[in-house]
């Protein structure tokens, strides 16, 4: 990763540089007062400014009417501030809809979430001693994931930003995630010879959250002595040498740009900056904002950075964007959601170039409601409410020929009945394919007539609260082939073959791999040619016996993988025995005779006998395949022998031709 370092002069210098004009904060609930839209969000501080510019309010003067979001049939957002604009009160009221009640405004993404889930339970807000507030919120912002497990919500991703540490004094210019774990959890003091003062943001800040979690602390571990402040006001935090916060690294890129109200360019003039952070497993620091063109912009490195790197959500009631649910809102899927063929309204090219100007880095996946494309998915988040719901159904999935079956169990039983099952199939887009409810007795499903590809599968069982946690099957479906093998019975240290032969179905020509094995055993591996056929030699040297083959083909793009399995018999070799020895003898010497015993891919091995009618007169054990046996004295006349070879577990047993020894 490449590195960029700065201190507190550096940056200092780089405000001054900008031109930054200092600006008294002026925030934009929905403008003119009065003012009622059709998608109203609440929440986090950190994207408040830019969902503000987003829905075509004024924004530190400057008027976004030109840039505001909508559906296709004309509806809005109504984006309210986490504190009243102008005041700075976090407890001033707010009201989103021409005859809704007025409720308390709610601060931060925690809070966010919570106005969003009692929106939908209709409890009050943001206690018992609040308001009902049923309907009244459609969106949260939230600069953080769920903090409940469940269904109920989609996080969708609009931008990326990151969080860094805001500090003042050049002590702090670089530090590292163990330093800051040790300064708030209250066993680090200073730093470089300066006193730490740390603050950290309200409860229930996004960035208070994700900023525990990256130094690995929790609101339980965090010190009780560290003060806590309005997030992302640098003014009011960065107050002292060795002070530090965590900051927003795109709400601090566009407060100093002079984009979002200012609550942190005095403290930068005074000396406040970012520090530079040891990313773990990096050797340097690597600072979170570069200068360009006079301007602040974000450092790649730092925001895709896994540990302070952060994406920022929009987030959803998950039945209101689910195109088959009766709960479904056309708009706030319009402006939300990208799945398919549908683009989001907010990742389009003007918003993605406002989301930009904020300080915040566009990523291909705004608007992703796929989990696996950096969406999630959460639970409510209030106490108190009855939100049981079925567990997920075991699920089993067989990928068979262009088609899918899943089959499953019940759930264990709630305290609400099972009243249905939706079983949901997506492509590898995330676009959904097919969805089908079917009646709380029904166990399985198959898919039909699929085209090859990846696919998710799910299951989710239901019952009054709504959908539990879903059952997911994820793989290729692809179509079936067909696999077969033929050998013929080979001796021993002749190369045995295997013939294979693969079809596939859909008229696909079969390509690919195919791996032959004895038991555990590879035995060879080669390429179907393009009729779909190879032929394997295998060992010459495999055990004398019957061997059971599997034969497996790997599969291909379009073709799912398939076995079978053959018979191949190894004989023993045939061996060939040759013998040299001399016509005549003395009858008082010994005649020598090498006999030599040879079989194609295999050098004969054991022992070899000398036989004179029946009678076995010598005997010999060959080296190589070779032998010289010394026969006994023989008598004066002629001598008719022949070798034999008694054979091994490799090889069989032979008669050499007869030979004549004359002794005199």
């Amino acid at each position: 990763m490449r590195s960029m370092r700065s201190t507190a002069a550096l940056v200092a210098a780089a405000v001054v540089a900008g031109g930054l004009a200092l600006a008294s904060p002026a925030s934009a609930d929905p403008t003119p007062p009065g003012t009622f839209r059709q998608l109203v969000g609440v929440g986090s501080d950190t994207t408040q400014d830019v969902l503000n510019a987003l829905a075509g309010d004024t924004v530190n003067g400057k008027s976004y009417a030109a840039s505001a979001v909508k559906s296709a049939d004309g509806a809005g957002i109504a984006s309210y501030d986490a504190i009243e604009p102008g005041t700075g009160s976090t407890t001033s009221n707010i009201k989103t809809r021409t005859n809704g009640p007025s409720f308390q405004r709610p601060n931060g993404s925690g809070k966010g979430r919570l106005a969003l889930s009692e929106s939908l339970t209709g409890d009050k807000f943001p206690d018992s001693s609040g308001v009902g507030i049923q309907g009244q919120v459609d969106f949260a912002r939230s600069s953080s994931g769920p903090s409940t497990s469940g269904t109920t919500f989609t996080y969708i991703p609009f931008a990326r930003d990151a969080v860094g540490v805001a500090v003042k004094g050049s002590a702090l210019d670089t530090l590292t995630v163990d330093q800051l774990h040790d300064i708030y959890s209250g066993t680090l003091t200073t730093v470089n010879g300066q006193t730490v003062h740390p603050k950290i943001p309200q409860s229930g800040s996004g960035t208070r959250k994700f900023f525990l979690s990256a130094i690995g602390l929790t609101d339980a571990t965090l010190s009780p002595n560290i003060p806590t402040v309005q997030e992302n006001q640098g003014d009011a935090a960065l107050t002292e040498d060795g002070a530090l916060v965590p900051f927003s690294v795109g709400s601090w890129i566009a407060q100093n740009n002079g984009v979002s109200p200012d609550f942190s360019k005095d403290a930068a003039a005074a000396g406040g900056h970012l520090a530079a952070v040891q990313l773990p497993g990096d050797t340097g620091a690597t600072s979170p904002v570069t200068t360009v063109n006079g301007k602040l912009t974000p450092v790649d490195g730092y925001f895709e950075n896994a540990t302070f790197g952060r994406d920022v959500y929009n987030v959803v009631p998950s039945r209101a964007i689910d195109p088959t649910s009766i709960f479904f809102d056309e708009a706030l899927y319009d402006v939300f959601v990208t799945s398919g063929s549908h683009s989001a309204v907010l990742a389009s090219d003007s918003a993605e170039q406002v989301i930009a100007d904020f300080g915040f880095m566009n990523e291909s996946y705004n608007g992703s409601i796929n989990p696996a494309k950096h969406a999630k998915l959460g639970g409510l988040e209030e106490s108190g409410v009855d939100a049981s719901m079925p567990a997920a159904p075991a699920l089993r999935a067989t990928a068979g020929d262009a088609s899918l079956k899943l089959t499953w169990s019940a759930p264990a039983a709630t305290g609400l009945p099972l009243t249905d099952y939706r079983v949901t199939l997506t492509g590898s887009d995330g676009a959904v394919v097919a969805v089908k409810d079917l009646p709380a007795g029904t166990l399985s499903y198959t898919f039909s007539g699929l085209a090859n590809g990846s696919y998710t599968a799910s299951v989710t069982a239901a019952n009054l609260n709504g959908a539990g946690t879903p059952a997911t099957w994820s793989g290729s479906v692809k179509y079936a082939s067909t696999t077969k093998a033929v050998t013929a019975t080979t001796e021993y240290g002749k190369t045995p073959k295997v013939t294979v032969t693969v079809a596939g179905s859909h008229g696909v020509a079969p390509t690919g791999k195919v791996t032959v094995k004895d038991g555990n055993t590879t035995l060879a591996t080669g390429n179907l040619d393009g009729s779909g056929k190879v032929t394997l030699g295998l060992s010459n040297h495999l055990k004398v016996a019957t061997h059971t083959l599997s034969v497996f083909y790997g599969g291909a793009t379009k073709l799912n993988a398939s076995s079978t399995t053959v018979s191949l018999k190894i004989t023993k070799a045939t061996p060939s025995v040759s013998t040299s020895a001399p016509t005549t003898v003395s009858h008082t010497s010994r005649a020598k005779v090498t006999v030599k015993v040879t079989a194609t891919g295999t050098t004969p091995g054991g022992t070899v006998r000398i036989y004179e009618g029946a009678r076995v007169i010598a005997t010999g054990t060959l080296s190589g395949g070779k032998v010289t046996v010394t026969l006994p004295k023989l008598s004066r006349g002629k001598h008719t022998m022949h070798a034999f070879y008694t054979g091994s577990s490799t090889v069989n047993s032979k008669n050499g031709a007869s030979f004549t020894i004359k002794s005199s």
